[in-house]
């Protein structure tokens, strides 16, 4: 934990002499013109003291609303807070995008520009939507063992009356479901496994459930584990002390057994300021409404409608913590000051989530930290994902428009979906349009770039291995090779200088990853352009190999490769480490033997039978096409013999499959063509037997004319129009033509 001085992030004077230009890149920029008077940049001086730094990025800071230089607090530390899951679902796409896309900035920061970073994430576990959905879970649970039982229709009929009617009653719940549990359990002991469940352990036991999923879908997708987790079920003491702290100061206030934040009390400190991130906060009573939860109480114990709840006082059905005031359970933001300050401090360089979060959460969590520690700036920059739309609309669950990580795990792979979120850029909105069967979602139609851009740096990758296999210098040199360069390499050389260019400027401008990936597309075109002019054994195997560790390194720091100190893309979702010894070799290579054998096998069969060389090319089509994939083998059939490529069985699968419906769709699309030409050659034949008097009176002409001449040409339209002399001009054409 990093304690600093009080407001010491707001009151620094520059230290550098007037000739110094601290930010030369982005203009002038101080503290006397920050971008909004109430925003401090922090100070250059003090980040620099460990000795001259690299460009910093420059972040979009939802403070200012503009791209501003980042400047960690203390030297080359950076501590950073994110707001992680509240656990009462399973994860969505939605989430899937909000944090891939922390953990890309995350990477970038850390592993390109070389930033100490002390990455924090909380687990909201205590919750409305998780203590409702834990009774709700018990009374379904009740209600079924009941109907297994028999004989409580009288008691299962007034819980079933109250979840029908959408009621939050969870006192009345919780009786109904006690007596029912109770009645169950004096007709047979054996029918509920818990019978003394109550809720103040069963939301705990949902949450857990629902964070382990999530943590496993994080790991699934690549996502690096944050660096402290803290769970607010762990921090209620604290909290409670944090509270104490701002009552002690003046900016809350206790009513009922509950506390509230008091906004106007805050706003009109000199010291302070509310509506930092949002504006529009002190008019958005609804919203900031919709921040106190579904189970919240009456708004009159409030002594203005834009206070906002710090602790709640418990009703019954709901669990509850020891406090000055009371049992209660603490309010939604007020967990993340107290989490956040407890590692980091009262200052804090970077606090992220996704743009919902900005008010009133963030808005709320930044007043009650600046009035706990009594300072101007806790966090310095504020920086938010965009929203993830499914055809317009946000996905969430309470739309129920949302599609499961999990589920979207069957559809794609992992390094699939970061390409999709790395080819929007992080800070703006994102549509997604779900490409369905029936009711069934079988993909997203933006997808299909994401799988070009992974099949593009997959096939660059194993161009580079093959040309480097065929030097007999896979490691990048070999005594034997020739490396003096010549214009093509000169002109390689040039390519990676301009996509190292192209990617720094994209990294220090708010971490552009499309812009990123469009610099590494375009080094590959390069690179693949040279293997396309030198001769196979003139390649000059150190650049080629330069070019592709550049590539797989900044891919890494995007999270879609792994940083093996190799060139490829390796397996980015994690995994148990590498195995040793015999066994381990022996389960590795029996399915590529049995493989060999059975080829083996198979070829001596077919030669001791006389079989022709047409039977021995399907032999070896059959381990090409279905063989190898089911390893993760692709062959491709090149002059010169065939090269081999790595991947997963399941991808080489999906591959297969897209290219079988591509070739469904070409045949398809053949017949089509066929019969419509076999239909206009039918058409045509009929015509030609038609007398030519008679030609524009039936057919594709028939209805469209209703005067005619006496050679049969149309003289008026449908509607008695008569034809202009141009049109009947290209109708006796016509006509011609078919005499």
């Amino acid at each position: 934990r990093r304690s600093l001085p009080r407001g010491r992030n707001i009151q620094r004077t520059a230290t550098m002499s007037s000739g110094e230009k601290t930010f030369p890149q982005y203009g002038p920029i101080c503290v006397c013109c920050a971008p909004v008077p109430w925003w401090s940049p922090p100070d250059a001086a003090e980040a620099c003291k460990d000795g001259p730094r690299r460009d910093a990025p420059r972040l979009l800071n939802s403070f200012t609303k503009t791209k501003v230089p980042f400047v960690p607090l203390d030297g080359n530390r950076v501590g950073w807070y994110i707001c992680g899951p509240t656990v009462y679902d399973s994860a969505h796409m939605g989430h899937a995008r909000n944090y891939v896309n922390f953990d890309v900035i995350r990477r970038v920061m850390t592993d390109y520009f070389r930033y100490d970073v002390r990455f924090i994430m909380n687990v909201t576990d205590i919750d409305d939507k998780i203590v409702m959905r834990a009774h709700l879970r018990r009374s379904e649970a009740m209600i079924a063992a009941a109907e297994d039982v028999g004989g409580l229709d009288a008691l299962t009929a007034p819980l079933k009356a109250l979840l029908a009617s959408g009621e939050k009653d969870l006192g009345e719940q919780e009786s109904l479901t006690a007596s029912l549990c109770a009645a169950i359990v004096a007709k047979d002991p054996t029918a509920v496994a818990n019978p003394d469940w109550t809720v103040q352990d069963g939301y705990l036991a949902l949450a857990h459930a629902f964070e382990a999923e999530f943590m496993e879908d994080m790991r699934l997708m690549g996502v690096a584990r944050p660096d402290a987790l803290t769970r607010v079920s762990e921090y209620t003491e604290k909290i409670v002390q944090y509270i104490q702290t701002i009552i002690d100061r003046g900016y809350a206030y206790e009513s009922n057994g509950s506390v509230y934040f008091d906004v106007p009390t805050f706003e009109q400190s000199p010291n302070h300021k509310y509506a930092k991130l949002n504006k529009e906060a002190l008019k958005n009573v609804e919203l900031a409404m919709d921040g106190e939860g579904a189970l919240a109480a009456d708004a009159s114990e409030k002594r203005v409608e834009n206070d906002f709840v710090l602790w709640k006082a418990s009703k019954p059905g709901e669990p509850r913590w020891p406090s000055p005031w009371g049992l209660g359970r603490p309010g939604w933001h007020i967990e993340c000051s107290a989490m956040c300050s407890d590692i980091l401090g009262e200052a804090v360089d970077i606090n992220g989530g996704g743009i919902d979060l900005n008010f009133p959460h963030h808005e709320n969590q930044l007043a009650q930290s600046e009035a706990h520690y009594d300072i101007k700036q806790w966090v310095n920059y504020f920086v938010h994902t965009g929203h993830l739309h499914i055809d317009g609309l946000k996905m969430s669950k309470s739309l129920k428009n949302f599609i499961t990580i999990r589920a979207a795990l069957k559809m794609y792979t992992a390094r699939q979906i970061r390409f999709l979120f790395l080819l929007h850029q992080w800070s703006d909105p994102m549509d997604l349009t779900p490409v369905q069967e029936g009711d069934a979602v079988t993909g997203f139609q933006q997808m299909e770039a994401a799988v070009i851009a992974e099949k593009t740096f997959v096939e660059f990758f194993h161009s580079v291995k093959g040309a480097l296999r065929g030097l007999g210098c896979a490691a990048g040199y070999s005594v034997d090779q020739e490396h003096t360069w010549g214009d093509e390499e000169r002109a390689l050389s040039a390519a990676i200088d301009a996509a190292r260019a192209g990617v720094h400027a994209a990294m220090i401008d708010n971490i552009n990853t499309p812009a990123v990936i469009k610099s590494l597309k375009e080094l590959v075109g390069g690179v693949n352009k040279y293997l396309g002019s030198v001769a196979a054994d003139a390649i000059r195997p150190l650049l080629v190999e330069s070019a592709a560790r550049y590539v797989t390194m900044i891919l890494a720091c995007l999270g879609v490769a792994e940083t093996t100190g190799g060139i490829g893309l390796g397996d980015i979702a994690g995994g148990g480490g590498e195995g040793g010894g015999s066994d381990s070799k022996e389960e590795a290579m029996a399915p590529v033997l049995d493989l060999i054998v059975k080829f083996r096998d198979e070829i001596r069969a077919l030669a001791r039978s006389g079989a022709d060389a047409k039977a021995l090319m399907q032999a070896c089509d059959r381990v090409r096409d279905v063989g190898l994939p089911e390893l993760g083998v692709k062959l491709d059939d090149r002059e010169g013999g065939a090269l081999w490529k790595l991947s997963t069985p399941e991808e080489l699968r999906r591959e297969a499959q897209r290219e079988a419906e591509v070739k469904a769709k070409k045949e398809e699309q053949k017949r089509r063509e066929k019969e419509e030409a076999a239909r206009k050659a039918a058409e045509k034949e009929a015509l030609a037997k038609v007398p030519p008097n008679e030609l524009f009176k039936q057919g594709e002409y028939a209805g469209l004319y209703s005067k005619y001449d006496e050679d049969g040409l149309p003289t008026h339209d449908k509607d008695g129009e008569e034809l202009a002399k141009a049109q009947r001009k290209k109708l006796a054409k016509t006509q011609a033509i078919r005499q």
